[in-house]
């Protein structure tokens, strides 16, 4: 990072550690978060540019519950990483669904695709000892 880019936040370095240990791409986080694949590296590397100009991006906390839940982090890591407003919003999510149902805003169709692809996410992994293989720079 340039001294004019600042330092990811203790949520966004929680996020990328974890998704990469899930063998997920930054597109299938975002994709299972419900949000666009530059927001999510937006969040992860605590930054945006805007007209030539970088500017700190923070969360907020539905965002980050849902993109914790996406990856698979529980509240009490978010909240160890420093936005207990997340993990509030992240256990009431847990609460409301059932166990195992992905998140919450998905229509019937997305959720059995959701849940397809987190299965086969799952037998890849155990599946496979190999090292990660993801190239992104930002998240």
């Amino acid at each position: 990072m340039t001294e004019d880019t600042p330092t990811r936040p203790p949520e966004g370095a929680l996020l990328r550690l974890v998704r990469l240990a899930a063998g997920m791409s930054v597109q299938d986080a975002a994709t299972a978060a419900g949000i666009s694949k530059a927001r999510w590296s937006q969040v992860v590397g605590g930054h945006e540019s805007r007209r030539g100009r970088t500017q700190p991006v923070v969360a907020s906390d539905g965002l980050l519950a849902r993109m914790a839940a996406a990856v698979g982090v529980d509240a009490d890591r978010i909240e160890q990483a420093g936005r207990p407003d997340a993990a509030e919003v992240l256990r009431e999510m847990q609460r409301r669904r059932p166990s195992g149902e992905p998140a919450p805003g998905l229509t019937d169709d997305e959720r059995e695709l959701t849940g397809a692809f987190l299965e086969a996410l799952r037998a890849r992994r155990a599946d496979s000892n190999a090292g990660d293989s993801d190239n992104d720079t930002i998240s």
